[in-house]
């Protein structure tokens, strides 16, 4: 390994550890006032490196929460990185599929 090489390693590391960190307080602060969400993506799958983001489905249902709530709520605890945002409401059921693997 080159030295190059170990500084990227240990920054996707340290990034990665920043967006399990930042999962766990979006999916608290959401779970909070009852909204049901879904990681996916890289941070799920374990291909997280530091230019990914944190991809996440979040199921309004009768909540009465703004998409727009959701969005501040996410951005707030979100640190610095980035949110791929969808809707279970927006989706289809191929598209779940797709996100999901289910």
């Amino acid at each position: 390994m080159t030295r190059d090489a170990d500084i990227i390693r240990s920054r996707a590391a340290v990034r990665r550890e920043v967006a399990l960190a930042a999962w766990h307080a979006i999916k608290s602060e959401l779970e909070a006032v009852g909204l049901e969400l879904t990681l996916f993506g890289s941070l799920a799958k374990g291909g997280f490196s530091t230019h990914s983001d944190i991809d996440v489905i979040v199921k309004l249902g009768d909540s009465g929460i703004s998409r727009s709530a959701v969005d501040r709520m996410i951005r707030k605890v979100s640190r610095d990185i980035p949110v791929d945002l969808l809707f279970v409401e927006d989706l289809t059921q191929s598209d779940l599929k797709t996100f999901l693997g289910t």
